[in-house]
């Protein structure tokens, strides 16, 4: 099982993509996430293949609540949808206010992924 396999983007998201690229299905993530069974808690993260299966881990979780748990459901609409669901949550709670916008949060959450990205450079 490879996770090094990245969450598709629709042609109205990224009109560049071509119809050759299959949707990543959610027996995939559940796949992933099955790899997380067993292990020590809280995780041990060691690289960006554990952060992927935290994540996936969380995100069938997430499938599993809101019924996006099926074969044919893909990973890019169950992505989406807790997103959205974390901006409902931040809104709510007071986790985003005043100058610390969701955006803010994503735009944190892009500087530590490339930052673990270059962690893995020369391995």
């Amino acid at each position: 099982m490879s996770t090094s396999q990245t969450l598709p983007m629709d042609k109205e998201t990224n009109p560049a993509l071509t119809d050759e690229r299959e949707p990543v299905r959610m027996d995939v993530i559940e796949q992933i996430a099955a790899m997380a069974e067993g292990t020590e808690r809280p995780a041990l993260i060691w690289g960006n293949t554990d952060r992927a299966t935290v994540a996936a881990e969380a995100l069938w979780v997430f499938a599993r609540r809101v019924g996006l748990d099926g074969r044919g459901d893909d990973a890019f609409t169950a992505v989406q949808d807790l997103i959205a669901n974390l901006m409902h949550l931040c809104e709510q709670e007071d986790i985003t206010s005043g100058e610390v916008t969701f955006r803010s949060l994503v735009d944190l959450a892009e500087m530590h992924y490339l930052a673990e990205l270059d962690e893995n450079i020369g391995l």
